[in-house]
């Protein structure tokens, strides 16, 4: 521990939550960009494969990576604050 002062810890934590913000906000608009296929007309459910199904779910998907780097980003954040508080 002697090797990691408090600069470098506070480096790493402002690096990190740099990268995560970076990261959510690039999910985000990945999730946003472009235009969704035409939806097709079926009886009963959706199948599976239909290509506008397909889009919402990766686009959801995308939208649970973008949660998870915006949560993560805004937990190391936090701890950046206690730790220069109290360290």
């Amino acid at each position: 521990m002697r090797y990691l002062n408090k600069n470098a810890i506070e480096l790493f934590l402002d690096a990190g939550t740099a990268l995560s913000a970076f990261a959510s906000a690039a999910f985000w608009f990945w999730s946003a960009w472009g235009d969704l296929p035409q939806m097709g007309n079926y009886w009963g459910t959706t199948p599976k494969d239909d290509p506008f199904f397909q889009a919402l779910l990766s686009s959801a998907q995308m939208n649970r990576d973008a949660a998870f780097f915006s949560g993560f980003s805004a937990g190391l954040f936090g701890i950046r604050i206690i730790f220069s508080r109290f360290c």
